[in-house]
């Protein structure tokens, strides 16, 4: 009886430790994940009372704000050019910085030691702080460049050449942290599978094609996937640039619902527009979804 009362005490020791290893992540992910977004999604059916300044539910009109947001994607084009804005911005960071980024990551692969030396100097600007390289790449176009070129500042320009050069930022600052996990992969490969084929005779490109990227194939998913899932939030560094003065030309849906909701800005909303800033974001995660579900769908084969 008292060994059996002892190993019960053991194993209760034991399921207590791991209870408050679980305890503090589990508060986390139910307060900021769940509470937040369930929040969020019970302001998209709300209105604003500025009297009070409380929300509340209108029973008699619950789609209120999502009547605005078809009404602003059909007579406006503030919220149509945010959301083609975004749709590039993914596109490019998502497959055009993917591409470049897995071309770039095999070439630093087979240079071995000098790869690293790249590798390293294109990962330290993912650890320096966004809004000092914004900082930089804003004097580097503004006072550089025209001195060199005798052209404009790139970030006063015409309103394509300012997405352009925001765009151009955005996938430059990402590369980095995709090229430093693309080559991290790479560096797991067999060396016997890569001295196969090349006793084989396979020439670079073939080796890129059929034995490096099938085993990269699986980071890739991963970042394409969590790329659609936050393409729509994206405020591609235009606070960084231009604070609350960016020209609506180059508004993107993750800055214009930021700066909708901010007090004192030049959009002026601030709390009044929480319940439509929530049912724009409502919108995006519905868009979001199903490209999400496929893509996870179609990279989950790879990984078998």
């Amino acid at each position: 009886m008292e060994k059996t009362t002892l190993t019960k005490r053991k194993i209760d020791k034991k399921l207590i430790f791991y209870i408050v290893c679980f305890a503090l992540p589990i508060l986390q992910f139910l307060v900021f994940y769940v509470g937040v977004n369930f929040q969020s999604i019970l302001l998209a059916f709300q209105k604003y009372d500025g009297q009070t300044t409380s929300f509340y539910f209108d029973n008699q009109d619950l789609w209120v704000n999502f009547k605005k947001v078809y009404e602003e994607l059909t007579k406006t084009n503030t919220l149509l050019v945010a959301l083609k804005n975004s749709l590039i911005v993914w596109g490019a960071t998502s497959i055009v910085g993917t591409v470049a980024a897995v071309f770039f990551s095999y070439y630093i692969y087979k240079q071995k030691g000098t790869g690293r030396f790249f590798r390293f100097i294109l990962f330290i600007p993912s650890i320096l702080p966004a809004v000092l390289l914004a900082i930089v790449f804003k004097l580097f176009t503004g006072d550089v460049i025209p001195v060199l070129f005798d052209a404009p500042k790139v970030l006063e320009a015409e309103p394509n050449v300012r997405f352009t050069a925001v765009v151009f930022y955005t996938v430059w600052i990402g590369f980095g942290t995709q090229i430093l996990l693309y080559t991290g992969t790479m560096e797991q490969i067999s060396p016997a599978v890569i001295e196969a084929g090349q006793i084989d005779g396979v020439t670079p490109m073939k080796e890129l094609w059929y034995i490096v990227i099938p085993e990269v194939i699986p980071t890739i998913g991963t970042f394409l996937v969590s790329g659609v899932a936050g393409a729509f939030m994206n405020q591609a560094n235009l606070y960084n640039f231009y604070g609350q003065t960016a020209s609506s030309d180059n508004y993107t849906l993750g800055y214009y619902m930021f700066s909708m909701v901010q007090k004192n800005t030049n959009l002026g909303y601030g709390e009044a527009f929480y319940p439509y800033a929530s049912a724009i974001g409502l919108c995006c995660t519905l868009l979001a979804v199903p490209p999400t579900l496929l893509l996870r769908k179609f990279f989950a084969r790879f990984e078998e």
